[in-house]
């Protein structure tokens, strides 16, 4: 597997919409081999009961409100995250994964270095829909994050061989499967 460089990435950006709603300065100004993304929702967990089931069963997410959004115009709003607490974020941009890339999202040191551990996976080919994360204060500190500010960076292998497209729950950008249902 080797990594796609910037050149092919804001390609596919400009002629597949590999990702839609990307920053100005990562569609002029792009630094490194992967694109940053941007802060798009915020989410509290309102109630658990969670659980998956072994051998494709069952499973259950959270119940999750939305507590603050992106907004495409005007001043963004601001979260400040109290030590100790855990959301779910997702981002302002929509990937659509063809198959033979893989993404993968790495933090942005500024996240870490304010205390905040942001939680996250690959992306499996055939996903379509923003990418959501836990996102948790491990510092003694309060840490302001405005809405739409950059945090995490998103690089893309590619892949040798077969692939099987993601058929999965959350497919479109689903936060949390609130209902019990069967998994795919």
């Amino acid at each position: 597997m080797s990594v796609i460089g910037i050149n092919e990435i804001l390609q596919r950006v400009r002629k597949n919409k590999l990702i839609e709603n990307l920053g100005n300065r990562e569609l002029k100004d792009p630094e490194g081999v992967g694109v940053d993304l941007r802060l798009g929702a915020v989410y509290q967990i309102a109630e658990g009961g969670a659980f998956i089931e072994a051998n494709l069963g069952k499973r259950k997410g959270v119940k999750v409100e939305l507590i603050v959004q992106y907004k495409k115009r005007g001043r963004q709003k601001e979260i400040v995250i109290k030590p100790g607490e855990y959301y779910l974020v997702s981002t302002v941009e929509v990937i659509n994964t063809p198959k033979d890339l893989m993404p993968v999202v790495y933090p942005r040191t500024s996240l870490f270095r304010a205390g905040l551990l942001l939680l996250n996976s690959k992306t499996d080919p055939g996903y379509k829909g923003v990418l959501t994360m836990g996102l948790k204060n491990l510092s003694e500190f309060e840490v302001k994050l405005q809405m739409g500010s950059r945090i995490c960076n998103i690089v893309f292998f590619k892949i040798e061989g077969q692939t099987a497209n993601y058929r999965g729950q959350h497919q479109g950008g689903r936060i949390s499967p609130e209902n019990e249902e069967q998994q795919v």
